[in-house]
């Protein structure tokens, strides 16, 4: 919060502030500011004690503006870390996400799932590493409207287990006169990790799957 300077005041009173640098006045400031009028003030023509009276009610309400500011922000902090350690409690638990993300783990293999709109005629599923390269392609043929369990057991196209990472599947599904449906994803896993690397917390499923905490849908 600033206030109105008196264009009353002396040139040495204005080269002191000039010479401050601030683009806005704090709490001492003020004061500075404030003492500073009645030092230059006209002995002759005093400050009207109704200006003097409005700029200490100013300053009252700066001064509990930037107490309950402070305050909020104390207030947030907590809440935050509350957050965090609340998440903590999801560690070895198994939730289930919005997402396409499956962590392979050993013989161990996320689940996903994937919603179609409509009944389809055809439908595939394409499974692909961290880095983009098709793995596997999976013939899952009619499907009906609804939810479906992705069955893929952790193998590329060579029948050859997979190695441990991140994986994600896209499902192409296409009704009888070839249009192509669409498909919403879900995906649950074994909460491994709380990542706050990135400022915000996240979770880790299956050791590489990052999720954020608005995803998660439940605790299965």
């Amino acid at each position: 919060m600033t206030t109105a300077i008196d264009p009353t005041l002396s040139a040495g009173m204005q080269t002191e502030m000039k010479t401050t640098g601030k683009a806005e006045l704090d709490q001492a400031d003020f004061m500075t500011l404030f003492i500073t009028q009645l030092q230059y003030q006209d002995p002759m023509e005093p400050m009207d004690s109704n200006e003097m009276a409005s700029q200490l009610a100013e300053f009252s309400n700066m001064e509990a503006t930037m107490k309950m500011a402070d305050n909020m922000e104390k207030l947030l902090e907590y809440q935050t870390s509350q957050n965090n350690l609340q998440l903590l409690t999801l560690l070895d638990k198994d939730v289930r996400i919005y997402g396409n993300g499956i962590g392979v783990t050993g013989e161990d293999v996320g689940q996903g799932e994937f919603i179609l709109e409509e009944d389809a005629e055809m439908t595939v599923a394409e499974i692909y590493d961290s880095a983009g390269r098709l793995k596997k392609i999976i013939d899952l043929g009619r499907q009906s409207m609804g939810s479906h369990a992705l069955e893929w057991d952790g193998t590329d196209m060579l029948d050859k287990h997979v190695e441990d990472g991140a994986y994600s599947f896209q499902i192409k599904a296409y009704s009888q006169n070839g249009q192509e449906i669409a498909a919403e994803y879900r995906t649950s896993g074994k909460v491994t990790g709380v990542d706050y690397e990135t400022g915000s917390a996240r979770l880790v499923l299956d050791n590489y799957i990052p999720a954020e905490v608005a995803a998660v849908i439940g605790v299965i």
